[in-house]
């Protein structure tokens, strides 16, 4: 304790430095104080244990872990390594870690990113098999540098290849559905147009029947924003007070039945998803049309130290539990309804702006979701 509490005062010293200068004072503390073998023999048995346990770590994690040597060769290739790769450890020995890479050049630029101190951090690529084929993998890598001189690195590799095959699924199954969902429906539509302009009788029915067809166009939009929300992950400066007062303005003029009250700063700037707008449509959406006569609903920001603010509140009768749920459940929860899929993808939208969502009782009576930004 008083070796590692003396290096504490040299917190500013390099971190390898002080490593290696550790490293030998703790060597030489043994060297003074190891006076007898049964001293010493205790101290091997309890590193090889250290390492015997480190060993079986390494053997039984189900990703590739491998050791590069100075040069690049591979010196140590785990059980998961020959699992993903196909190569055994006898086949794989010396062999430059570069031969593993789809392009041996990019396994050169890794190399040389870890000997200029670099770190890897989960990027993702493509690493070739035994048998010729290629898998999709995520890269993590951190060099070893003991007297600031490169001896090294290791690396921890994901095969996610299945994920990858998925995602490629979902992203052909969600076009597809919503090009012909689109085209089903404005075929449909047609006919009802048609319809409404030779009869006069069933005007409940052809109102119903285009209210669905609406929410089925709505969910094909939907699906859209939710595949742009995984595509464009950046966030963008956003003027939330103007942001809202220009959507409560529309919204005004088409609830002009609803009495919606605000209380904005002049600016609030937030870092968003270039989507906020379309969350907070659904959200004051849904404040207006869960509400009783008279409809009131009320929007605030406050800006303070801790963050920005949002409040929704309303005076209806609450959130039914489902959609609740759905903004504040630990996990998706089932959806039976397209309001639920919008207040699905505002969640995700909130999310993906570093805000987080908490709904409880308002001032009103009704419902409250409170934002939080960052």
């Amino acid at each position: 304790m008083a070796l590692l509490d003396a290096y504490q005062t040299n917190a500013d010293v390099d971190r390898d430095e002080l490593a290696h200068r550790l490293l030998s004072d703790v060597v030489e503390v043994f060297d003074t104080h190891l006076a007898t073998r049964a001293e010493i023999d205790i101290l091997v048995t309890a590193v090889e244990r250290l390492l015997d346990r480190f060993a079986t770590i390494i053997e039984a994690t189900p990703v590739a872990i491998l050791i590069v040597d100075d040069n690049g060769q591979i010196e140590l290739w785990n059980d998961g390594a020959e699992g993903i790769f196909g190569w055994s450890d006898s086949e794989i020995q010396q062999q430059p870690y570069a031969r593993l890479c789809e392009s041996p050049e990019e396994g050169r630029q890794f190399l040389t990113q870890l000997e200029d101190g670099h770190r890897i951090d989960g990027i993702e690529t493509r690493h070739c098999r035994k048998d010729g084929t290629v898998v999709d993998v995520r890269v993590w890598a951190a060099s070893f540098r003991p007297a600031r001189e490169f001896s090294g690195a290791a690396f921890v590799i994901s095969d996610i290849s299945e994920q990858k095959r998925r995602e490629q699924r979902l992203a052909v199954l969600n076009r597809v559905l919503r090009h012909n969902i689109r085209n089903e429906v404005t075929v449909a539509q047609g006919h009802l147009d048609m319809l409404a302009e030779k009869t006069t009788e069933g005007g409940d029915h052809i109102r119903t029947i285009q209210t669905h067809l609406d929410r089925i166009v709505e969910l094909s939009e939907a699906a859209r924003r939710a595949e742009r929300l995984e595509d464009e992950t950046e966030l963008i400066e956003l003027d939330l007070a103007a942001l809202l007062a220009e959507r409560i303005d529309q919204f005004r003029d088409a609830h002009r039945n609803v009495d919606i009250n605000t209380t904005l700063p002049d600016s609030a700037a937030i870092q968003g998803h270039e989507l906020l707008p379309y969350a907070l449509d659904n959200l004051i959406d849904n404040a207006i049309e869960h509400n009783d006569e008279p409809r009131v609903v009320e929007v605030s920001v406050t800006v303070n130290a801790g963050g920005t603010t949002l409040r929704i509140a309303d005076n209806g009768r609450g959130l039914p539990p489902i959609e609740r749920d759905v903004l504040t459940a630990e996990t998706e929860t089932q959806l039976s309804h397209s309001s639920g899929v919008g207040l699905w993808l505002a969640r995700w939208i909130v999310q993906n702006s570093d805000g987080t969502i908490t709904v409880g009782e308002g001032p009103l009576g009704g419902t409250e979701i409170t934002i939080q930004f960052q």
